[in-house]
This record gives structure tokens, C-alpha cells and sequence, in this order.
């Protein structure tokens, strides 16, 4: 099989504006022939980036006609020539992972012309519908059939007569297979069929034609809301009006409820229809508008048939709708192929309406050759995928696939055998890049934007959202991933992001590491584990906070107290101290030490959302003062004395204060004087800086002073109070004059 791997796009650029313009105003049961556009506005645009585009078949005519989501990819179906030698068909089905890369593909059929048309998931694997012959197509069967995941037949079964026979769509209901397609004895008739799970036929019915000498082809088939079944497809008649859109009703085994008709007196032909709240949207083309070339053509019709509107889109030259998607907004992705250039090309061709059927946007893609969408879907995590054919890129009609919009998309290559983990850069996205942590990983990475993040409810404020996918080794193991982070309007502190990743436990953040800040963007870092969703958000820390005495004297406990903490994000959920070596957990702790000096003491909070702070403080281990004191036992009155205390103590500084009765004074060595006599108490109070103190007392007795000493004025010690009574001396003098005076008196 070949496959041709045309380009992959891994970047987030913003498309340009669709061409503006408007839409007349219809009854809703006319045709709109003018409709062009309406205005959009450049911010509601969606992305429609081409992401990828990759053909696939063989060397002759491959086609892809359906394709369905799966997990990681997507599985498409249609036919290819490439396992034949006589340029017949065998029916097709890949599966694509997200990049485009063909991880399986399979053939199925006989010796004649197989296709397959529809596919829908069912348990266990998928339901593939089509034809198959053992010769030539006008011998064909309606073909219906299961395979498992990996592709291989569960069972298979063909039904019909001489043919040609066929099932173009399939729908499952409960425990019942419909199909619906055609069968022809000359003239064509709609054919409808239920079958059991394991495709047994339970009813079939055949559908006269409403109109003589009329081709009837079913194409689409759905199950309505009460359970009757509806079909469209196309009634082809005579000359004088080619062909007809045509819906029918059934009950649920297939009796007929009623039938209608749409279109004028040319061709008008239905491909394609989708289910429309309550009604169903019809997409095909029409030469109605009297110019003679084919029109894109849409209608929407309630679900008694009545037409709710009707619109043609295109250029002066064939344009055809092929597909039809009820988006998610109401509105309706139109697919096909448009011919703006010759009559030798077309183009891959989506448009979108709303409810309404008035434009909103419409895009083209594809190269030099005839290009051309069946149906689009939904891809994984956003944006379309795309299903179609093309013969731009080869020599022949190729399978194609377009991938557009939705999230960026990298292969991861192994990595040299001696590295430690590959590195996927992704350009355009807020995750820069992923480091898988395991060597020689290969397998394909998914960045998904999620639109609504608040909804997601991550811890904290949230930024924006991403949805990871990868290979096994990144599901089951752990990656560094890199996020970019636009600052300017950034209501949040840069100190307070984080990544959170939700678990199936609730969300959990992780490590974040500020990397860089520069021009107006800050790069994150975090380890995550596994694959999943991961957020950006602002959450602050919890705060830890440490109460308790500062120091402790040695082999004494302490209490240390954590009922100051806080966490603005919710309540703390846990405490763990750090404590000598040792861990202890809860709001409080204590603890004795047995050593001298500054020991650390560290808290660690942890919050409802798994933040964490830590706070550490330094818990002074004390010992008390010892202290030897040198005083006299005897002074006297007046007589200055000399106090000395020998002071011992390993932590800290001391200060020494002396408690004399009659005053205090601070210092290791002292001069004091006692003014009287008598037996005095000393106090000694011996405190080191952090509160540890000694306290001691002693008894120093205060005499009079010697009365010899008094009476000698002439000792000549230089001392001029030295041996007398202080004060003693004047006296004598005074009472000298005043005796010498009154005799004085007495002689005049």
C-alpha cells in the first residue's frame, strides 16, 4: 500500500476572514439561488489551520467514502485496487493515529469488485457496510460485516439476489442492525433491512419508486426519536426531470408512513443528511437555478418532511455538497467539492451555516487536480477531519485526509539509544515543548486547548487548559513539560502559577518551576505523570507559621505551636515538623535536646489542593549560669569595698547585677560603700541573654570606724581624713571662739 505523507502543519496561526457579504431574505420553503456569505467577525472565526493532509491506496483508483473517530485516531473506509491485478476493488479500512500515520490497514472482498461505504462503532469493534461480488458489479450483494479492533473478521455476510445489490449506510439501534441501500431488477428499488447482532436477517423490504420508470437509492438512514426509521437519498427518473431529492419514513420494520419529493424540474440529488433538532439537514446539488450547472444544495426539513429552508452555495461553474455535520453549535458543516477554477479541477470544499442556513465561513483546500470531501467529523480534541479523495498527489485517485484545526500535533521519534527521553517541540502552543523521561519512546503527542477552563475547576484561578495525549511510555510514566504563559494580562503573581493535573482522585499540582520572563512572556516548568488534562492556574502557597519559645534550657520540653498558619486556597490539611533529626506530625509538637546551641526547628503545611509552604525557626538549647563570688565578710562605714563575680556560661552573653540594699549597680566586678552599720545582705542576680539566670546572696557586716584613728590629724599618709571622726575637729574650734568671746565680754 502506498502512502503519501503530503504535510504536517504543527502550528496555531489564525486564518484569515472568509469573504464577507450577505444573505437575501427567502421564504423558507423557496430556494435562495444568491446566497454568498454573511459577515464574520475575524475572533469567531474557528481555527481552520490545515494541520495535515496525507493520501493513501494504491497504484491505480482508491477512494475514502467514511471515516469515525476513535481513541488516539481515526478509522476510514472505502475501496482500493491496491492488493488486485485486474484493477478491481477490495473494500479498504485504516487506522490513523493523530498525525496521520497508518498504524493498520486491511483489504476485504473476493475475486470481483468490493466497496464499503458506512461504518459505525459497535461493541468489541466496527460494522462496515458496502457490496461485494464474485465477479463484476452488476452481479454485487449488499455486504455487511464486523471486525474487531485490530481488523479482523468476526463475521460477514452478503445479501440480496442477482443484483446489483448494495448498502450504502448502516444505523444500529439497541440490539438491531439496520442497512439501507438499493437493489435492482430492472428498474432500481430503496431497500431496507434489519439484522440481529450477529447479522442475521430479521425483515427486509423492497420501495416501489413514486414516480414511473424512476431509479430509487438510499443513502442515509437514521433512527428517529421514537423510533421509526428515516431514509433519504434520490429518486433518478426520465428526461424530462433527471433526478429528485427523496425522503421516506418507516415504522421500525419498515413499513412505509409516507414519502416526499424535493426539487425542481432538473436534477437535484441528495448524498448526504444529518439529524436536526427535531428535523434533518439534506446536503446535495441542484441545477435548479437555470443556468445549467450544478449548485451546492441544502435543505432543512422538520421532521414531518415540510421544509423549514433551502439554500444553493457555489460559483458559476459545478459545485456539489457530498457531506453534512451537525456541529456543535447548532449549526451545519457542509462538505464537497467546489470547481472555482475549470472544468478539469475542483477543490476539497467545506462551508458552514448556521441554524439558519446562512453562511457563516467557508474554506477550500487541495492542489492542481480534482480534489473532493465526503463527509467531515469531528477530530479529536477540535477542529474536522476531513474524508474525501484526491488525485493531486499522485498519478492516480488516492484515499485523502485533511486534518484541520483542532489542537497541534507532533510525532515523537525514538530518541539514541544512550539518551535520556525524547523532546517534542510544539510551535504555535501554549506547551512548548514535552521531555518523555524514558528512553527510546516513539508514538505520537496531542496538545489540546480546552476553550472553557473555569469549567474544568482547577484549583486556584485558572490561566488556560490543555489536554495531553501520547504513547503508552508517557501514559504510564513521566514527562517534563514546558508552558508559555503571556504576562501583560496576567491578573495573577507569576510566584503563584502552577500546574495542576487532573487524576482520577481530583486535581494535584505539581512542581512548577519558573524557567525565564522575557519580552512579555514567562516560561513554566513542571514534572507531570501520565497523560491527561493539565492546567496553568494561580494559586497561592499556604503560609506556615512557628509559635513558640525562642530558646529551652538543655533536657527541658518544649512546645512548638502551628495553629498560626493559614491557606487562602481552603483549609491545611496536614503538618509535618523536622525536629533534631526527628519528624512528628499535627498542629503542635515537642520535643526536648540534649546539645548546646542554635538548633533549627522546620514546619512544613500542606493545603486542600496539595500546596505546600515551609517555615523554620531556631530553638536556642540553653544552659543556666553558674557564678563563684569574691566579697569582703567585714567593712566599715564609708569604706569603699570591692564585689567580684566569677561567671560561667556557654551560651550566650551574662549580665551580672548587684542588689547592695541601698542601691544597684550592674557589672562582673564592683566598688561599693555602705553608709551605716549593721549586718547587710548582698543579692547577685547572674542573667544570660536568653532569660536563664542564677540568683545568690551573702552577708557582709558594716562596722564603725576606728576612734584612735580620729585623733591623729597628723599621720601624714596624705589621706586628710585618715584616723579621725569625720566632722570632729571644727566642732572643737567653734566651741573654742565662742568660750573665748565670753570671757572677752566679761573682762570689758
Amino acid at each position: 500500500m502506498r502512502r503519501a505523507l503530503v504535510s504536517v502543519l504543527l502550528t496555531l496561526l489564525v486564518v484569515g476572514a472568509p469573504i464577507s457579504g450577505s444573505v437575501a431574505a427567502t421564504d423558507t420553503t423557496s430556494v435562495d439561488t444568491n446566497v454568498t456569505s454573511t459577515s464574520a467577525n475575524a475572533a469567531d472565526m474557528p481555527d481552520l489551520t490545515e494541520r495535515w493532509s496525507v493520501a493513501v491506496g494504491g497504484q491505480g483508483d482508491d477512494k475514502l467514502t467514511k471515516g469515525i473517530r476513535v481513541d488516539g485516531g481515526y478509522l476510514v473506509v472505502g475501496w482500493t485496487d491496491a492488493s488486485t491485478s485486474d484493477g478491481r476493488h477490495d473494500g479498504y479500512v485504516a487506522l490513523v493515529d493523530e498525525s496521520g500515520r497508518t498504524e493498520w490497514e486491511r483489504t476485504y472482498g473476493g475475486s470481483g469488485t468490493d466497496r464499503l461505504f458506512d461504518v459505525q462503532a459497535t461493541d468489541g469493534g466496527y460494522l462496515l457496510s458496502g457490496f461485494e461480488s464474485e465477479g463484476s458489479r452488476e452481479n454485487s450483494d449488499g455486504w455487511v460485516l464486523k471486525i474487531d479492533e485490530s481488523g479482523e473478521v468476526q463475521w460477514e455476510r452478503t445479501y440480496g439476489d442477482d443484483g446489483p445489490d448494495a448498502f450504502w449506510t448502516l444505523e444500529q439501534s439497541g440490539n438491531a442492525i439496520y442497512v439501507g441501500g438499493w437493489q435492482k431488477d430492472g428498474d432500481t428499488e430503496a431497500w431496507l433491512m434489519e439484522l440481529d447482532r450477529n447479522g442475521e436477517e430479521v425483515w427486509s423490504e423492497q420501495y416501489d419508486t413514486p414516480r414511473s420508470s424512476a431509479d430509487e437509492y438510499i443513502n442515509s438512514l437514521f433512527v428517529t426519536n421514537s423510533g421509526k426509521l428515516l431514509l433519504t437519498g434520490t429518486i433518478r427518473g426520465d428526461g424530462t426531470d433527471p433526478s429528485d431529492a427523496w425522503v421516506m419514513k418507516t415504522d421500525s420494520e419498515g413499513e412505509l408512513e409516507w414519502e416526499r419529493t424535493y426539487g425542481g424540474a432538473e436534477l437535484n440529488r441528495i448524498h448526504d443528511a444529518t439529524k436536526a433538532d427535531g428535523g434533518f439537514v439534506l446536503a446535495g446539488r441542484s441545477i435548479d437555478n437555470g443556468d445549467d450547472q450544478q449548485d451546492a444544495w441544502a435543505l432543512k426539513i422538520a421532521g414531518d418532511g415540510t421544509v423549514e429552508w433551502e439554500r444553493t452555495f457555489g460559483t458559476p461553474r459545478d459545485d456539489a455538497f457530498y457531506g453534512v455535520l451537525a456541529d456543535d453549535d447548532g449549526g451545519f458543516v457542509l462538505s464537497g467539492a467546489k470547481n472555482k477554477l475549470s472544468q478539469n479541477g475542483a477543490d476539497g470544499w467545506m462551508l458552514k451555516v448556521d441554524a439558519d442556513g446562512k453562511k457563516q465561513w467557508e474554506r477550500s483546500y487541495g492542489q492542481r487536480s480534482w480534489d473532493k470531501f465526503w463527509p467531515v467529523i469531528h477530530g479529536n480534541g477540535g477542529g474536522y477531519l476531513a474524508v474525501g479523495e484526491t488525485t493531486s498527489y499522485g498519478d492516480n485517485r488516492d484515499g485523502w485526509l485533511v486534518r484541520i484545526g483542532g489542537p497541534a500535533v507532533a510525532a515523537i521519534e525514538d530518541s539514541a539509544p544512550n539518551a535520556s527521553g525524547s523532546t517534542v517541540v510544539l510551535e504555535g502552543s501554549p506547551v512548548r515543548s514535552v521531555t518523555l523521561s524514558d528512553a527510546n519512546v516513539s508514538g505520537v503527542l496531542t496538545v489540546a486547548e480546552e476553550a472553557d477552563v473555569s469549567a474544568l475547576s482547577p484549583p486556584g484561578r485558572p490561566v488556560y487548559a490543555v489536554t495531553l495525549g501520547g504513547p503508552d511510555a508517557l501514559e504510564n510514566g513521566s514527562a517534563t513539560v514546558e508552558f508559555s504563559v503571556p504576562t501583560e494580562a496576567l491578573d495573577a503573581e507569576l510566584s503563584d502559577l502552577r500546574v495542576a493535573q487532573r487524576t482520577d482522585d481530583g486535581w494535584v499540582l505539581r512542581n512548577t518551576t519558573l524557567v525565564s520572563e522575557t519580552n512579555g512572556t514567562a516560561t513554566l516548568s513542571a514534572d507531570v505523570m501520565g497523560t491527561g488534562t493539565l492546567a496553568v492556574t494561580a494559586v497561592a502557597a499556604p503560609e506556615a507559621n512557628i509559635a513558640g519559645p525562642q530558646s529551652v534550657l538543655v533536657g527541658e520540653e518544649i512546645t512548638l505551636d502551628a495553629s498560626g498558619s493559614s491557606a487562602e486556597n481552603g483549609t491545611l490539611e496536614s503538618y509535618e515538623w523536622s525536629i533534631a533529626g526527628a519528624t512528628q506530625s499535627g498542629e503542635t509538637a515537642s520535643a526536648t535536646f540534649s546539645d548546646l546551641g542554635e538548633t533549627n526547628v522546620t514546619l512544613t503545611v500542606t493545603d486542600a489542593a496539595g500546596l505546600r509552604d515551609s517555615a523554620t525557626a531556631t530553638v536556642i538549647v540553653n544552659d543556666e549560669p553558674t557564678a563563684s563570688i569574691d566579697a569582703p565578710k567585714d567593712v566599715s562605714v564609708g569604706k569603699a569595698a570591692t564585689f567580684t563575680a566569677d561567671v560561667t556560661d556557654e551560651v550566650g552573653d551574662v549580665t551580672v547585677t548587684w542588689q547592695f540594699g541601698d542601691g544597684e549597680v550592674t557589672g562582673t566586678s564592683v566598688e561599693h560603700s555602705f553608709g551605716t552599720p549593721g549586718t547587710k545582705t548582698v543579692t547577685v542576680v547572674v542573667t544570660d541573654e536568653y532569660g536563664a539566670s542564677v540568683t545568690k546572696e551573702l552577708t557582709v557586716n558594716v562596722g564603725q570606724q576606728d576612734a584612735n584613728a580620729a585623733t591623729d590629724t597628723s599621720s601624714g599618709d596624705g589621706n586628710e581624713n585618715s584616723g579621725t571622726i569625720p566632722g570632729f575637729t571644727p566642732v572643737i574650734a567653734v566651741v573654742a571662739l565662742l568660750a573665748a568671746a565670753l570671757l572677752a565680754r566679761r573682762a570689758a
